[in-house]
């Protein structure tokens, strides 16, 4: 029998302040780590990670505790579990939810430094099944398949509860990941299929949210978004930005029904003043007015993950407004009408100066801007316009913050552009490092004297570690072992030829890809043809949310 360990210290001190915590305690649970391989404040931001602690929590044979990556940290200091201050290696089965590709890294130093093997056919019956799923590993799980028993692809309502049907924590391991992969729809296990997978893994998904809310199941302080209670609108997106793997894979967008929206707005005004609305596409949601009418109406203070600047309305500047925020955010993502049309972001520079005019006129003076640089079919001449447009936006910004005698500031957050599985710019090359280098200079040097603007440029090194893996195979695994033993530099250079070709090669359309076992819905042929349309500066039409024949899901869902 385990000896139950207190929990103490910082996890300790956090568990006191947070709300909604599940404790279980009984003999003959199913004890599993839920880990997010990220920090504590990342991980308690996602309501993914969220939503599996309580579905996992609500099967009767299972106590869920949640454990996080603790960033630099003292050599020597044990990664404990929030609840309970047990060691990842004490548990029955560990859980990583897995949101972004540049925590793949995290995921095989949290095995190692709790002792456990990092290969899967280097453990035995006396370790933990290590499980992964998140969007990261239902995009492209190459790069940590080596380390992973058996992964879960698709969203966690469609698998948690089959797969505790399945699980049991006695027995052959290797029997059971057998069991598993034939018995459990959207399983797949990299030991069995070490090498290419003839067959498809289906990727599960939600047919309906009908019975189905998404919302925060612990608030608490030291997040990214302090004490506020998140509630997803909507999964997916319409506008299918070619960059953008939410665009696709998600595909058709999924509407919660607003009868659930609004019981959680009910329940979270019992807990907190502060509603956060989350989803690719926030102002989607066809009654989104009537939902910020009521959470005003309970004296709420909302704010989005995201806004369209043609989707800034009267009625989204007032909810600013009377939330008092100070800061809002707008992503062309391009300076030309051109590059918006190769990226098929549906915006126009029109769209774009009115909506930072009706906010300074709302009194929210500082605004961020999001864009990208290196993207396909990109010049010089549309770098350049980050900056022509960025002053035109500055322009309008001080002429609406005159008025108010009150001016604030333009920050812009460049990121260099990476190719993402399951996208239509899945087969395109990324910008190498001098490249982009000269593409920040043009922009740094055209904004120089231009006052109240800052410009944050993403490391142009991270970005390479997260395009390689994003679009690494499972040779990406021996790469990231190397990165964790001499750094990324060495590693990269080691594997230099791999590496450089993996991210800077551009791809025939007809070449196989790592990812392409699995079966995410959207037809291959179709986000060629948007790669294709992409080249000429064509856009295409948002997905209309209703069967169609453009992309495939709807005839095969």
């Amino acid at each position: 029998m385990r000896k139950k360990r207190k929990p103490g210290g910082k996890d300790g001190d956090r568990l006191k302040r947070e709300h909604g915590a599940i404790i279980k305690k009984g003999k003959g649970l199913i004890k599993a780590a839920l880990v997010y391989p990220n920090t504590y404040e990342a991980g308690m931001s996602s309501l993914g990670f969220q939503t599996v602690y309580k579905l996992a929590n609500q099967i009767d044979t299972v106590s869920c505790e949640r454990v996080f990556w603790p960033g630099r940290r003292p050599e020597g200091k044990t990664v404990k579990s929030i609840e309970s201050g047990l060691r990842l290696n004490q548990f029955d089965i560990i859980f990583f939810s897995v949101s972004f590709e540049n925590d793949f890294v995290h995921l095989v130093q949290l095995l190692g430094e709790a002792g456990i093997p990092l290969r899967s056919p280097d453990r035995n019956h006396t370790h933990p099944l290590v499980v992964a799923g998140g969007v990261a590993c239902f995009v492209n799980p190459g790069p940590i398949a080596p380390f992973i028993d058996i992964f879960l692809m698709g969203e966690a309502e469609c698998l948690l509860p089959p797969f505790f049907d399945l699980f049991s924590p006695l027995g052959d391991k290797s029997a059971l990941l057998a069991s598993l992969e034939e018995n459990l729809a959207g399983a797949y296990v990299p030991m069995i299929h070490p090498g290419k997978v003839t067959d498809k893994i289906c990727v599960q998904y939600l047919h309906d949210l009908e019975n189905i809310t998404t919302q925060s199941v612990i608030t608490a302080s030291d997040t990214a978004f302090k004490d506020t209670f998140l509630i997803e609108t909507l999964k997916g997106c319409p506008h299918g930005c070619r960059f953008c793997s939410a665009g696709f894979i998600y595909r058709p967008p999924r509407i919660y029904p607003e009868k659930n929206i609004y019981s959680a707005i009910d329940g979270a005004a019992k807990k907190t003043k502060r509603l956060g609305l989350v989803s690719s596409a926030v102002a989607d949601h066809p009654h989104i007015a009537q939902i910020c009418d009521h959470a005003l109406d309970k004296e709420m203070r909302i704010s989005f993950s995201s806004l369209r600047a043609d989707r800034l309305t009267d009625q989204f500047i007032h909810v600013l407004s009377n939330s008092q925020v100070k800061t809002a955010t707008i992503a062309p993502e391009a300076g030309s009408q051109r590059m918006r049309n190769v990226i098929n972001k549906k915006i126009s520079e029109e769209h774009i100066l009115s909506a930072a005019k009706k906010l300074v006129d709302a009194g929210i003076f500082n605004i961020r801007l999001y864009f990208m640089i290196g993207l396909p079919f990109e010049t010089n001449d549309d770098v350049q316009a980050i900056v022509d447009l960025t002053q035109k936006i500055k322009a309008v910004f001080l002429e609406s913050s005159k008025k108010k005698r009150k001016i604030g500031t333009l920050t812009l957050s460049i990121n260099p552009f990476i190719p993402k599985p399951a996208t239509p710019f899945q087969w395109a090359a990324m910008n190498t490092l001098p490249i982009l280098k000269a593409k920040v200079k043009i922009i740094r040097k055209g904004l120089k004297k231009t006052a109240n603007v800052n410009v944050n440029i993403e490391s142009l090194k991270k970005a390479k570690i997260n395009a390689l893996l994003s679009l690494g195979d499972q040779n990406m695994a021996q790469v990231i072992e190397d990165a964790l033993n001499s750094g990324w530099t060495t590693a990269i250079r080691k594997h230099a030829d791999y590496c450089n070709d993996l991210i800077y090669t551009q791809k025939e359309l007809d070449a196989p890809l790592p990812w392409d076992f699995l079966n995410n819905r959207i037809s291959k042929d179709f986000l060629a043809k948007e790669y294709q349309k992409a080249g000429q500066a064509k856009k295409s039409a948002a997905c209309p949310m209703i069967d169609c024949r453009r992309c495939n899901v709807c005839i095969h869902p």
